[in-house]
């Protein structure tokens, strides 16, 4: 097979492992010669009309062999002909196209190499697009997009800016760089008040082992979770209480080092419990953590309650809920949210996820 494009490049933007969908990106003088060589209409054997930035259904041929089919979106970047090509998420379905792709003259790139074949001169516009390769969620995606818009034009006014002005921008900027390195949200709270349940019901899958038994996580457990939409980093503990079991001290010990790394505490309390009770086990769990680490109170197994009273816990911000069927929790991932600063990102306005050296420069 004859090489059409040596100045195109290709990349696999998805990791290499099994997934529902892999994307490959193309960018070059020959991305059109060679979407018109591997792809074809689902009913034809011709290649598909293309229009900009218009999502394509096709089928992705090797020679007369089927590989895949595929929705490939064609578009001009900075004046540079791109294409992404979405498959099924097999593995080696993404390596055979790869391999095509390399055939026809495409030189393969590592994903983290991509960016820099965009040609962007601009050096903010060069980390969003890194960035939103390694995003963990379609909400932080559709951020960087925004950031993307907005950002590179508002970092050559930093000069110009009011006194409050740069405090609001560095405001939300602290929350996006935390947000960019990972956030750690730890539960924590007194064996069977509904931790791992919680945990779960955040996650959004049965990720961790529930019980009725005390003591039922024995070590941390970390996932990833979407809270509104964007990506955290969720470490469920062990139940803090006093015990002879050596096991399950150390686990509590490896707990309370994983909620002292953490960046939000929610610390979860039994609603059925009585009020003295609710407090001493807040008492022990928040005596051994730093002081500047934000808490978020939640007093789960409300639904066990007949009135839906929620008992008057003295507390920072209390939110109640029940883990078990899902009530309250759209009003504590707000909460989670506004203690982190993300409720201050959706809105257009420009925040830098990356540390700014001098004004005017993005280091």
């Amino acid at each position: 097979m004859t090489h059409i494009a040596t100045k195109t490049r290709a990349a696999l933007l998805t990791p290499a492992a099994p997934g529902a969908i892999a994307v490959i990106v193309l960018c070059g003088e020959g991305v059109r010669e060679i979407l018109d060589v591997i792809a074809r209409r689902p009913l034809s054997d011709a290649p598909p009309a293309w229009q900009d930035r218009r999502p394509t259904l096709c089928r992705i041929f090797d020679g007369d062999n089927q590989i895949d089919d595929a929705v490939v979106t064609q578009m001009s970047h900075g004046g540079t002909a791109q294409a992404e090509i979405h498959l099924h998420g097999g593995v080696r379905i993404a390596q055979r196209v790869l391999m095509l792709l390399e055939r026809l003259g495409a030189a393969v790139v590592p994903a983290a190499e991509f960016p820099d074949l965009l040609r962007s001169d601009d050096r903010v516009v060069r980390r969003i697009d890194c960035a939103i390769q390694t995003a963990g969620s379609r909400r932080l995606v559709r951020w960087l997009l925004t950031q993307r818009d907005v950002l590179p034009a508002f970092m050559g006014k930093l000069d110009a800016l009011s006194a409050m002005e740069c405090e609001e921008f560095e405001r939300r900027s602290r929350a996006a760089r935390r947000l960019l390195a990972g956030i750690r949200v730890a539960i924590v709270g007194p064996p069977n008040a509904g931790k791992s349940t919680l945990a779960n019901r955040l996650i959004g899958s049965e990720r961790v082992i529930t019980s009725d038994i005390p003591g039922t996580t024995r070590d941390w457990v970390s996932e990833t979770a979407l809270v509104d939409g964007w990506p955290v980093i969720l470490i469920d503990t062990a139940g803090i209480r006093d015990t002879d079991c050596d096991i399950e001290a150390e686990a509590v010990r490896r707990g309370g080092e994983q909620a002292r790394l953490a960046d939000l505490i929610l610390l979860v309390t039994d609603a059925t419990e009585s009020v003295d009770v609710q407090q001493s086990a807040m008492r022990l769990v928040c005596g051994g953590l730093p002081t500047e680490i934000p808490v978020i109170h939640v007093v789960n197994k409300c639904d066990r309650l007949d009135d839906g009273h929620v008992a008057g816990v003295e507390s920072v911000m209390k939110c109640s809920i029940s883990a078990l069927t899902g009530r309250g929790i759209v009003e504590l991932e707000r909460a989670i949210c506004g203690v982190l600063g993300l409720d201050g990102l959706d809105d257009g306005r420009p925040a830098a996820f990356f540390e700014i050296q001098d004004k005017g420069n993005a280091s």
